[in-house]
């Protein structure tokens, strides 16, 4: 993929959003989607444009599939620049971490109760 069609993919405000997200943690789609508030069907294709960019690696374990930042790859310093350069004090990312970590909580909670 060039510079230009991976620069055009990652230009889109949500798929820039789950690059912000996935800098923090591994994310399934149904996390994304509930931390973004859109539906699951336009996360997962965001997350598909992103993988196949070269942006996101998945994390192929089951029953669900996680994603986070390809930041090892042979140029993978285009992402961490991409992530770096997003408004962190912007509302959308502020807004987005806040929901992530009420998720993460919520899930810390029930796997503590497993144990």
């Amino acid at each position: 993929m060039t510079l230009v069609s991976r620069l055009t993919t990652a230009s889109h405000l949500d798929r820039l959003r789950i690059l912000g997200l996935c800098a923090h943690a591994d994310l399934t789609v149904c996390e994304l989607a509930e931390v973004l508030r859109l539906s699951r069907e336009p996360v997962v294709a965001h997350v598909r444009q992103l993988a196949r960019a070269g942006f996101l690696l998945g994390n192929e374990q089951r029953p669900w599939p996680s994603y986070h930042l390809e930041a090892g790859g042979s140029d993978g310093g285009l992402v961490r620049l991409l992530v770096d350069l997003l408004p962190h004090g912007d509302g959308h990312h502020r807004q987005d971490l806040q929901r992530l970590e009420t998720i993460q909580g919520a899930r810390s909670k029930v796997t503590a109760c497993l144990f």
